[in-house]
């Protein structure tokens, strides 16, 4: 009988520390994730890079510095046609989970850029991708990910839907 309440215990506390180990993934994406959207705001590339889960897109053939200097390209677009995000809010993340050894997070998003008279308000989300210390979380962008080429962005990815995305443009104004 005492060995039984032991075991029910232990299970008890492990249950507990596994809710408690999400939830500190969670603050923790929630953090960095905020971060990377400040950076985004502020079109400061080098901070957005910082930020920037690159291993999957380097392993298709695309360099880091391909990648970096698109970025540097883009702000430098968006800041010289006066572009600003009116609206760039983080929605609750999605519970942590593992897929093939590493750990990963979507977090919603939903912002709204204007440029030139016009505003792009976008739903997509982050792909957050734990570090091997634990302590920090690079992201992917979801916006162009679907059901049909996720396993490309997380390899071994056998989970539910992915969260809703969508772009909608207005008339000039």
């Amino acid at each position: 009988m005492r060995h039984n309440l032991n075991l029910v215990v232990a299970l008890g506390i492990a249950l507990l520390a596994t809710r408690l180990n999400a939830a500190d993934l969670s603050a923790t994406a929630i953090r960095d994730a905020t971060r990377l959207a400040d950076c985004m705001k502020a079109f400061d590339a080098a901070c957005t890079i910082s930020l920037t889960y690159t291993k999957i897109l380097e392993q298709h053939g695309i360099s880091r510095e391909q990648l970096d200097q698109g970025l540097v390209d883009m702000y430098q677009k968006m800041k010289s046609i006066g572009a600003r995000y009116s609206r760039l809010e983080l929605a609750a993340p999605w519970p942590p989970f593992v897929a093939r050894g590493k750990t990963y997070i979507f977090i919603p998003y939903d912002t709204v850029v204007v440029a030139r008279g016009q505003d792009t308000s976008s739903k997509a989300f982050f792909i957050g991708v734990l570090d091997e210390s634990r302590a920090s979380w690079k992201f992917m962008d979801g916006q162009k990910v679907t059901d049909d080429n996720i396993g490309m962005m997380i390899p071994g990815y056998a989970g539910a839907t992915l969260p809703k995305v969508s772009i909608i443009q207005s008339a000039p104004h």
